[in-house]
C-alpha cells in the first residue's frame, strides 16, 4: 500500500527522523530538530528542481541556484517572498514576468524555463548565468573602461531591442539587472516591472523602480515606452564609467527626484579622462525629455559601435554621421556656387576679350613670376606606429586583452615598423592572447612572431635568443622551467620577464601551476632598469596569476569530501571563489572542474 505523501508543513529530521513542522520556514531554511538538535535544510524541493545554494535576495522574492534533475543541469529558481505571496496582485505580476520573459527570446535576455507553486510559493525557474552581476564588477573595480563597457553596452541594447520588438518596456535597466556569463557577455533579467505597450506607450500605477536610474517620466507618472529604458541604460553607463550613479539621491519623492534628474553632473565633467563621443552617447540617452533622446535602438547600437571601433583603432574622437552628412553638403554647395561664380566670371573675360580684340593693346602687362612648389610633404609613420603602440599597451592595462592581441599583430604585420619594435609586438600578442584565455590563438602567433624573426636579415637587432627559444617551445608538450638569465649585449630585464613570464603562461594553460607560479614568482621578483619599466604591467599580471594560484591550490581543492553536506558546502564556497579569480582561462576550469566532481561525488554519497 502506498504511504501518502508528507504535507508541506511537515519535514523529517536527516539525523533521527522526527517530524518537524515547518509551516513558517522560509524555502532553504535550516531548521532545527526539537528532538535530536541536528539542523536540516527544508523546503527544498520546488517541483523538478533541488535548492543547492542562495544566490540573490530581492525586493519582492529570493533567487537559488537549483539542480534540475531531469537535464542534469543547474538553474536559478526564483521564489516570490512570503509577503508578496499572499497578495493577489503581485502573484499576478509574478506570472506575468515569466510570461512576458518567455513570449521571446534573445542571447542577450536570461531564458525562462518554467513556472509553477509549492510550499505555496510562485517560483520561476530560469536559466543559470554564473558570472554574477554587473553591479559587482562596478563594485570591485570602481570604474569599468571604455573598451571593457562599450561591447557589453551595445549587447544590453540588443537584448533591450529584442524586448522592444516583442512589445516590452523593461522599466528597470540598472547594473543588479544586467547579469555575465561564463565567457562574458552581458544577459539581461528581471522583467518583474516590465510593461505591455500599447501603440508604443504604456503607463505604470505606480512607482517602483530604482532612484538612480529611473527616467524622469517614470518619476512623473507620464506615459513610458522605450525611451524610458533608453534612459535607465544611459544612466547605468554613466554609473559604470564614472564609479557613481549619475543621480545619488535616493528618495523616491516626486519633486526631490524631478529637480536631481534635472541637475546631473555631465560625464564629460564626472570624469575628464572618457572619449567625447561616449560622454556624448550618455548625454544624449539621458535626455531628460524623451524627444531628445535615441529615436530608436538601432541608431543607440550604430553610435556606441561607431565609438567602440574607432576607440580600438586608436583615434579618440568619432565623428557625427549626420554631421558629417550635414557639412559634406554645405561644402557641395559652397564648391558649387564657386564654380558658377568662376564660370561666370570666365565667360565675361571670354566676351571682353572677343570685344577687345579688334583693338590694339596700350600696354604690356608682364604676369609676375610664379614661386615654385613646395616639395611634398614626407609623412612621418612613426608618429602614429608609437600611438597605436601605447594604444595597445593600454588596452593591457585595462585588461582588454582580445583588443592588445589585435593591435600587437597589426603592429608585427606592418612592414613600415622598424625591428626590434615589429618583433617586440608580435611577442607581447602572444602573451596577450595568452591573458585572454585564448592559448590556440597564442601559440599561432608564437609560430608567426618565430617565423618572422628568423627571416629577418643577419643586421637586424635581435630580440634576445632566450626569449625566441621561450617562443618556440610553447607548442610543445613538455613544461618549460623557469628561464635562466643568459649574458648577452641585447637580453635587458624586460627580455627576461618576458621571457619568463611567457614560460608560466604556459605551464599554466597546460594545469601545471606549480611550475607557473615558480615562474610568476620571478617575474615579480624581477628588477627591472629604468629603460625597461613599461614591463613593470606584466608584472601585476603576474601578481594576479599568483592569487588565483593560492586559490586554486588552496584548503578547497585539498581533499575531496567525505559526505554530502561537506560536498555541498565545498561547491558553494567554490561558487564565492569563482568571483574573486582574476584571470582567464584555466583557473575557471579547474574550479568549474571540481565543482563537478564534487556534484559527482555528492550524488554517490548517503544523505547526513
Amino acid at each position: 500500500m502506498r504511504m501518502p505523501e508528507p504535507a508541506e508543513s511537515v519535514a523529517f529530521c536527516h539525523a533521527c527522523g522526527s517530524p518537524m513542522d515547518v509551516s513558517a520556514a522560509a524555502p532553504f531554511a535550516n531548521v532545527q530538530c526539537p528532538n535530536c538538535g541536528k539542523h536540516t535544510r527544508v523546503k527544498r524541493e520546488f517541483g523538478p528542481y533541488t535548492l543547492v545554494r542562495h544566490h540573490a535576495v530581492g525586493g519582492m522574492s529570493m533567487v537559488f541556484v537549483a539542480r534540475d534533475h531531469t537535464l542534469e543541469r543547474e538553474v536559478a529558481v526564483k521564489i516570490l517572498s512570503e509577503t508578496y505571496s499572499a497578495n493577489e496582485r503581485r502573484i499576478a505580476a509574478f506570472v506575468e514576468e515569466a510570461r512576458l520573459t518567455a513570449s521571446f527570446s534573445h542571447p542577450n535576455v536570461v531564458r525562462v524555463l518554467t513556472t509553477g507553486r509549492s510550499f505555496g510559493r510562485f517560483y520561476i525557474a530560469m536559466e543559470f548565468v554564473p558570472g554574477g552581476h554587473f553591479e559587482h564588477q562596478i563594485h570591485e573595480r570602481g570604474k569599468i573602461p571604455e573598451l571593457d563597457l562599450l561591447p557589453l553596452a551595445i549587447e544590453v541594447a540588443h537584448g533591450l531591442k529584442a524586448a522592444h520588438a516583442a512589445g516590452l518596456i523593461h522599466r528597470d535597466v540598472k547594473p543588479g539587472n544586467i547579469l555575465l556569463d561564463a565567457e562574458g557577455h552581458a544577459k539581461l533579467v528581471d522583467f518583474g516591472l516590465a510593461l505591455v505597450t500599447q501603440g508604443g506607450m504604456a503607463q505604470a500605477t505606480e512607482l517602483w523602480a530604482t532612484p538612480y536610474y529611473v527616467p524622469p517620466e517614470t518619476v512623473e507618472g507620464t506615459a513610458e515606452d522605450f525611451r524610458s529604458d533608453i534612459y535607465a541604460f544611459g544612466a547605468t553607463l554613466y554609473h559604470a564609467l564614472a564609479g557613481k550613479p549619475s543621480c545619488g539621491e535616493e528618495s523616491m519623492a516626486t519633486d526631490v527626484l524631478r529637480e536631481a534628474k534635472k541637475r546631473v553632473v555631465l560625464l564629460s565633467l564626472a570624469d575628464p579622462s572618457i572619449s567625447v563621443e561616449t560622454c556624448r552617447i550618455v548625454q544624449r540617452a539621458m535626455a531628460y525629455h524623451p524627444k531628445d533622446r535615441f529615436n530608436s535602438y538601432d541608431e543607440l547600437i550604430a553610435s556606441l559601435e561607431a565609438v567602440l571601433s574607432h576607440l580600438k583603432s586608436g583615434r579618440a574622437e568619432v565623428t557625427d554621421t549626420a554631421a558629417t552628412r550635414r557639412a559634406a553638403k554645405k561644402r557641395k554647395a559652397r564648391v558649387a556656387l564657386r564654380a558658377a561664380v568662376l564660370t561666370g566670371l570666365a565667360a565675361c573675360g571670354i566676351a571682353l576679350g572677343w570685344a577687345r580684340r579688334a583693338k590694339p593693346p596700350t600696354t604690356v602687362v608682364t604676369p609676375p613670376p610664379v614661386a615654385p612648389l613646395p616639395p611634398p610633404a614626407v609623412i612621418d609613420p612613426s608618429t602614429d606606429i608609437m600611438k597605436n603602440y601605447r594604444t595597445a599597451r593600454a588596452a593591457v592595462t585595462a585588461r582588454a586583452f582580445a583588443v592588445a592581441a589585435n593591435e600587437f599583430i597589426a603592429l608585427r604585420n606592418n612592414p613600415a615598423v622598424q625591428e626590434p619594435t615589429r618583433t617586440w609586438a608580435g611577442v607581447e600578442a602572444v602573451v596577450a592572447d595568452y591573458l585572454d584565455g585564448q592559448s590556440t590563438n597564442a601559440r599561432k602567433q608564437a609560430r608567426a612572431t618565430v617565423d618572422h624573426a628568423r627571416a629577418l636579415p643577419q643586421d637586424a637587432p635581435p630580440i634576445g635568443t632566450a626569449l625566441l627559444d621561450t617562443l618556440d617551445r610553447l607548442d610543445r608538450l613538455p613544461p618549460i622551467p623557469r628561464p635562466k638569465p643568459k649574458p648577452s649585449a641585447t637580453a635587458t630585464g624586460a627580455t627576461q620577464v618576458i621571457a619568463t613570464m611567457l614560460a608560466g603562461l604556459k605551464n599554466w594553460d597546460q594545469g601545471l601551476p606549480i611550475p607557473a607560479a615558480e615562474c610568476f614568482t620571478a617575474v615579480v621578483a624581477a628588477k627591472l632598469p629604468p629603460d625597461d619599466d613599461w614591463a613593470t604591467i606584466y608584472q601585476a599580471l603576474a601578481r594576479d596569476y599568483l592569487a588565483d594560484y593560492q586559490i586554486i591550490c588552496g584548503p578547497l581543492f585539498s581533499a575531496q569530501p567525505t559526505d554530502k553536506a561537506a560536498c555541498e558546502n565545498t561547491i558553494h564556497k567554490l561558487d564565492a571563489a569563482l568571483i574573486t579569480l582574476k584571470t582567464r582561462g584555466r583557473a575557471t576550469f579547474n574550479v568549474r572542474a571540481w565543482q563537478l566532481d564534487l556534484a559527482r561525488q555528492a550524488k554517490l554519497l548517503p544523505p547526513p
